[in-house]
């Protein structure tokens, strides 16, 4: 009989010290956004400075090192034999005491009268690099194609609409992609 009473005690304490079991855990479910990307805003003019051609926050996002130095802009004027009515040059990350050459990002910008005048330009630059040795090859800017030519430096030149936009790197600054990407953004209206 004692066996037995020790036996329903302990089966009693073993019954007032068990946890019920957990309670089924619903299962999760991923939260999907449905929020499509903000469209481009396209540039149709000559930004006016610098910092509405390439933001710091543009280069802050797109390049993975932090560019110093001093910016400085050269306004050009048109050229109505190659159909060109205005260009914007930036110099970006320029050393101190060095002059805007020495830059390691330089951004340039040019609208011409026709489409065909851009595209013709584009093509021109293409064709020079190409009679100096330096091969050009297709690479996508945004929805435009551009050409990437790779020489001592590393440049992305794309037309769009009336605009063209060069986008001249030092290698070691951005890869093929991320110059294409400044060039993509050099086309966005601020």
């Amino acid at each position: 009989m004692r066996i037995l009473l020790v036996a329903l005690v302990m089966a009693v304490a073993a019954g007032c010290t068990s946890a019920p079991p957990p309670a089924a855990k619903a299962p999760e479910i991923p939260q999907i956004s449905t929020s499509a990307a903000k469209p481009r805003v396209e540039r149709v003019a000559l930004p006016a400075s610098c910092g509405r051609l390439l933001t710091r926050q543009d280069l802050d996002e797109v390049v993975d090192t932090v560019i110093t130095g001093r910016t400085e802009v050269v306004v050009g004027v048109g050229l109505p034999k190659i159909g060109r009515t205005g260009r914007i040059d930036c110099y970006y990350g320029i050393p101190q005491d060095q002059p805007p050459a020495a830059a390691v990002l330089t951004v340039g910008m040019a609208a011409y009268t026709d489409q065909t005048s851009a595209r013709q330009r584009v093509q021109e630059t293409v064709d020079a690099e190409r009679d100096k040795g330096i091969a050009a090859e297709e690479i996508k800017v945004g929805a435009d194609t551009g050409f990437l030519i790779e020489g001592d430096t590393r440049t992305v030149v794309v037309a769009h609409g009336t605009l063209t936009v060069a986008v001249t790197v030092a290698k070691t600054l951005a890869t093929p992609e991320q110059v294409a990407k400044l060039a993509d953004r050099a086309l966005t209206e601020r």
